[in-house]
């Protein structure tokens, strides 16, 4: 209802709404125990339209359930005039205790909020600081290429290649968590592989395809899974298709209660001793180090069609 009509207004029907909930439950207890507690069965409905809507729809709900249970419940039923005159003062104080719960609970609710905004704010400079690290790290090793000969350069190449991929994975992930610590899975893998296709294949020779449902994965699995798909496709983008071009295409899905990765390449396949020489088998180790963090087992396929890692997740 926030979305077509402004926030006042939104509020406010949502505390009508609750009313209804208040009242029926009133209507439901009066089956039993008639007029028992005539102000009682509104208060948790209060305090849930104010947490939920906020301190507006916690007064209407308050309101619109105090006067029902004052006019229809209390005697004289169908009035607002007492049968006893001591009635008034008890009203007053049930209704002034109602207007307390939603002060009480908008004071909570505020802080709640406060909470989650200075833990976002924490998250977001512990990001910045981690980014950091990561590029004083890559500063360094770029330092140490100039003079490095070649063969130390090469290795010191690769490393900081991988550096920049787990930096990569790492900073498309922020700010795509709900409160609930998960990220949806599509739209991770989709940014991640265009910015792979962006940067590790400046020359544009390498494609990039990517498939997968709209899930909800938790925080750590999503980093295992965003530095499988750089590893692997930054071994192929190396290995796999020489000086001609080819594609990668990336797919995660369910099965069988767990997850399946799929990282395939169309490329001229990469034998068992160059993956596992000293260019490729450190890269062969990660991979198979970062499945097992994610509770995973990695299965590899290769020929002249090309290689394909399948990362099988247990639930």
């Amino acid at each position: 209802m926030a979305k077509p009509l402004p926030a006042p207004v939104s509020a406010a029907l949502f505390g009508a709404v609750c009313s209804v909930v208040a009242v029926g439950l009133r209507a439901l207890t009066d089956i039993s125990l008639p007029g028992a507690g005539p102000f009682a069965l509104a208060v948790p409905v209060v305090l849930i339209a104010t947490l939920f809507g906020g301190w507006i729809a916690g007064v209407v709900c308050q309101s619109l359930a105090g006067l029902h249970a004052w006019y229809f419940i209390l005697p004289i039923a169908g009035s607002f005039r007492f049968e006893d005159s001591s009635d008034g003062p008890r009203v007053f104080v049930n209704l002034a205790a109602g207007f307390i719960s939603v002060l009480l609970a908008e004071i909570f609710r505020r802080a709640a909020r406060k909470a989650l905004h200075d833990r976002e704010m924490l998250l977001v400079e512990l990001e910045h600081r981690v980014k950091n690290s990561f590029a004083s790290i890559a500063s360094i090793m770029r330092m140490q290429m100039r003079d490095a000969p070649p063969d130390a350069k090469a290795l010191l190449q690769s490393a900081l290649g991988r550096i920049e991929s787990y930096a990569r994975a790492y900073g498309y992930l922020r700010f795509r968590f709900d409160d609930t610590g998960s990220v949806h899975i599509d739209e991770y893998l989709r940014d991640l592989c265009t910015a792979l296709e962006d940067t590790a294949t400046a020359d544009r020779r390498v494609g990039f395809s990517c498939k997968a449902p709209r899930i909800a994965i938790n925080r750590d699995k999503a980093i295992v899974i965003g530095l499988l798909v750089n590893e692997v496709a930054t071994n192929s983008i190396k290995h796999a298709f020489g000086e001609g071009k080819g594609r990668i295409s990336v797919e995660f899905r369910p099965d069988n209660g767990g997850h399946v990765l799929t990282i395939a390449d169309d490329g001229q396949g990469i034998s068992d001793e160059t993956m596992r020489s000293g260019k490729s088998g450190l890269g062969l180790r990660l991979i198979e180090a970062l499945a097992q963090q994610g509770n995973g087992t990695v299965e590899r396929t290769t020929g002249p069609g090309g290689t394909t890692f399948t990362v099988n997740f247990a639930g």
